[in-house]
């Protein structure tokens, strides 16, 4: 597999079953049993009919990201500093885009039915959300989940229970006491073991 990595980045095409034969001194046949097994294995792909056919299958470690599960959020603080980081979790390089982002246990049932106590939410770092998106808001140097909705007269922040009243901010006071730490882009929501 070395062979057929290196031969890739040197060339930028990948090499002929022929050509591997020649580099390991084999016959061809042995080459490309060589080959079927690497393809077996899930480090080589091959395009049947193409004499360059050979690809590298992505490593699993290049397929995953280890997202950081923050516990707590504190005002003025880096968001994602050690202190904060709980654990990790691996998640799909797919669901993350190369953007900042961060998983945040739910503990309160202000956004139930959507979202539960002991969800983790992912979160894309950034500082505004659209009308009624769910975010990451700190209130009072305390982290919350609500809808955003930016009105003329303030700032309304609102969970999807009917059971808790919105938080209502003047211009003012959502200047001096709500940030927006980030929106809301996937839930993983374990179906066993819940605690």
């Amino acid at each position: 597999m070395a062979f057929v990595e290196e031969f890739c980045r040197l060339k930028g095409y990948p090499p002929t079953v022929r050509e591997v034969a020649a580099h390991f001194g084999i016959q061809p046949r042995a080459a490309a049993d060589h080959l079927a097994a690497l393809k077996r294995k899930g480090y080589l792909h091959r395009e049947p009919g193409l004499s360059r056919g050979l690809s590298l299958a992505s490593r699993l470690e290049d397929q995953v990201v280890e997202v950081p599960i923050v516990g707590r959020i504190a005002a003025g603080r880096p968001l994602l500093a050690a202190e904060h980081v709980e654990d990790t979790l691996p998640l799909p390089r797919a669901w993350v885009h190369g953007e900042e982002v961060f998983l945040l246990r739910v503990t309160g049932d202000s956004m139930a039915p959507l979202l539960l106590p002991g969800d983790l939410v992912l979160v894309r770092v950034q500082p505004r959300v659209a009308r009624g998106e769910i975010a990451v808001v700190l209130v009072h140097e305390e982290a919350t989940l609500k809808r955003v909705y930016e009105e003329a007269g303030g700032l309304i922040l609102k969970g999807d229970n009917p059971e808790f009243a919105p938080l209502r901010f003047s211009p003012e006071e959502a200047a001096e006491l709500v940030q927006i730490l980030g929106k809301v882009v996937g839930v993983y929501r374990p179906l066993e073991g819940r605690r």
